[in-house]
């Protein structure tokens, strides 16, 4: 029977910090007030902090020997539940059934005082008892099997000292997910979280350590662990404040053997001697290295920066001046099975960069502005030095806006000219650009406006220099015209809507940008962003944004410069559009047909950039999922009925070095639930 406990983690930290909550031994105090005053605070609200008594004695005089243990209020409670769910992963598909009984203790006490140490602990021992059916063998043969499982979840955190300047905590959690209200995607997994954090706080300012592990275990992906350090240092002066921020992460994946481990250190100083002059400075380091599937890769990177800003109060002038050095080193291993001819072909990079700039901005008028400015950057790639140096001085137009009817009608004129110099090319350039725009504003009602935006601008640059002689892939030259004609049209659309207490907005904006002449390029972008906070009725409301991006180019890669300053010049282009999404939308009803305590939630979640998820649960690894809810209360019992569709970025190690497989999973689930 222990050996079946400790399999199923009943001996755990959640266990002994519940009891340690539970039952903890006084040293002449008592954790509890004493039983006649304990009938006064029953119906006075929360407890009061007892007074202190006698040590070897009692309140009453009588004495006593040893320590006094106090029994700290528990609150008992439980659910009793029945699951139905059916889930599909790609072609294979799971039902299963169950009954589940749970019952949870939870406390919240203190150590001798509470001024000294806080302690709150909660422990869930559920027995579940479920059946399931499923097609998912390789060769889609249907087997079934029934299992009966012991759960522990629950969790604790102590704090020592926290009302004083050097804070102390510690907490653990665990959580499973089969007994999660969470609709799990495929298959259930179990989490814990474990670590402590100690602050310290001065007038001068404050300091902070803390370390954390989180460990999760499912049989669909297996053991993931992440173990993350941060130290936090900072001091402020009459007018300086400085900062350290250390962190370690540590993330590995025991199925695929994979892991990433970053670390990274900064510095940060903040110089303000008057309110026209600031000076930000900081230097970092940053190591990462990376073991997956599709191969190796460790990265190094420092970098020191200074930056000032000065703009005097009686003038109209802006200057800014800083200088930077930053190095790079890369090395990585590409896919490597040596029984499938993969040999992990390996490549580095050493890149460093030191520049300084100044740039000027003067107001000259109301609608005119003049900007000057110069670099110096010295560069290094893999032993190849060059340098440079850049000097750019130019001025806008801009006028107020001209009223068109119900239209506004704005335009604006600038120009440049920029003189490059190296040991590789020397180049001089003169551009000038004019653009010109239409806005209006309808008011759809006295909460929504609708806006629409529609611009153009054409730029012409000239130049002149080494740079206009290429050569291309197949070794011939290619002299350019020294002028590039670039045409650009954009446009919005936008709904905005106003009101107490909240706002929405959905936008949608498009954007093409070519050359008509010289180099051929191309941009373009569609850009669709949607957010509110809004109610929109009495019972309903729709929270929380999303952004999707579609974009589309060609352009002209510039390679490695030659003994003589000629480019190597390639191109790029992507065929369609490239999107990319990410956030998320919810929609909520607290009283679906009229009919009370019947809630309804639609969730849609998007995170195309969900690639390297070591560690987390399944929405985690999704990249895009719906989910749909129904809740309905009748007393302590609750109806609940979910539905989820999702596509699921799973790490898979396979000879092909695919690192991640994507799946496009549904899941329904239907429950019951009496609580008490």
């Amino acid at each position: 029977m222990s050996d079946r406990l400790v399999k199923h983690g009943v001996f755990s930290p959640t266990l002994l910090m519940a009891v340690v909550a539970l039952l903890w031994p006084g040293v002449g105090r008592s954790a509890l007030p004493s039983a006649d005053g304990a009938s006064q605070n029953r119906d006075s609200g929360p407890i009061e902090q007892p007074g202190p008594l006698q040590s070897g004695g009692t309140a009453d005089g009588e004495t006593t020997q040893g320590n006094v243990w106090a029994l700290p209020p528990v609150r008992i409670g439980g659910a009793v539940s029945y699951d139905l769910r059916r889930d599909t992963v790609g072609d294979q598909t799971r039902t299963q059934h169950g009954f589940s009984t749970t019952l949870n203790a939870s406390t919240q006490t203190f150590i001798w005082q509470p001024w000294f140490s806080q302690l709150t602990g909660n422990v869930g021992l559920t027995f579940a008892k479920s059946s399931s059916d499923s097609n998912a063998t390789e060769f889609g043969n249907s087997n079934s099997n029934k299992s009966r499982n012991v759960i522990l979840t629950g969790g604790g955190q102590l704090s020592i000292l926290p009302q004083s300047r050097f804070p102390f905590e510690a907490h653990f959690n665990r959580n499973d997910s089969r007994i999660s209200s969470q609709l799990a995607i495929g298959n259930g997994y179990a989490s814990q979280r474990y670590g402590f954090s100690q602050h310290y706080t001065q007038s001068q300012g404050d300091s902070m350590f803390g370390w954390d592990r989180s460990t999760q275990d499912s049989d669909l992906n297996g053991r993931d662990q992440q173990d993350s350090w941060q130290l936090s240092i900072s001091h402020a002066l009459q007018n300086q404040r400085m900062q350290l921020i250390g962190n370690r992460s540590v993330n590995t994946h025991e199925d695929t053997d994979e892991s990433a481990v970053q670390n990274n250190l900064t510095l940060q100083h903040s110089y303000t001697p008057s309110s026209s002059l600031s000076v930000e400075s900081m230097s970092n380091i940053s190591r990462s290295n990376y073991h997956l599937v599709s191969g190796d890769n460790n990265t190094r990177i420092t970098q020191l920066s200074t930056l000032a800003f000065w703009r005097p109060d009686d003038q109209p002038l802006t200057v800014t001046g800083g200088a930077r050095l930053f190095t790079l080193a890369s090395d990585s291993t590409g896919f490597r099975d040596t029984s499938f001819g993969f040999d992990g072909n390996s490549a580095g990079a050493r890149n460093s960069n030191a520049n300084v700039n100044l740039g000027i901005n003067y107001e000259l008028s109301r609608f005119t502005r003049l900007n000057a400015g110069a670099n110096v950057n010295l560069i290094t790639t893999n032993g190849l030095r060059s340098n440079n140096t850049n000097q750019t001085i130019g001025a806008t137009y801009q006028p107020d806006f001209t009223e068109l009817g119900k239209f506004r009608y704005n335009w604006s004129a600038g120009s440049s000219f920029t003189n490059t110099t190296g040991s590789e090319e020397a180049s001089r350039q003169v551009s000038l650009q004019l653009s010109h725009g239409l806005s209006r504003s309808f008011t759809v009602s006295p909460i929504s406006t609708v806006s629409m935006d529609l611009s153009q601008s054409v730029a012409a640059v000239a130049s002149s220099g080494n740079s206009n002689r290429t050569t291309l892939s197949d070794g011939t030259f290619s002299e350019d015209s020294g002028s590039t004609l670039r045409l650009t049209h954009s446009g919005s659309l936008s709904w905005n809507i106003s009101k107490e207490p909240g706002d929405a907005m959905i936008r949608l904006s498009a954007s093409d940008s070519r050359t008509v002449s010289g180099r051929k390029e191309f941009f373009q972008l569609i850009n669709l962003q949607a957010s509110s906070n809004l109610p929109t009725g009495e019972y309903s409301s729709w929270t929380g944004n999303l952004t999707i991006q579609g974009v589309r180019q060609e352009f002209a890669i510039l390679g490695n410069t030659t003994e003589l300053g000629i480019l190597q010049q390639n191109s790029s282009e992507q065929h369609g559009f490239v999107t990319t999404s990410g956030g998320s939308l919810t929609y909520q009803h607290q009283r679906v047909f009229g009919v009370r305590r019947l809630r309804f939630v639609s969730d849609l979640r998007l995170n195309s950039q969900a690639l390297l998820p070591l560690l987390g649960g399944p929405q985690d690894q999704e990249t895009a999922a719906w989910e749909n809810r129904f809740d309905y209360s009748i007393g302590r019992t609750q109806l609940r009925l979910n539905m989820l569709i999702a596509r699921n970025s799973v790490p898979r190690a396979t000879t092909a070095a695919v690192q991640r497989a994507t799946t496009l999973n549904r899941s329904i689930l239907f429950s019951v639930t009496r609580t008490f």
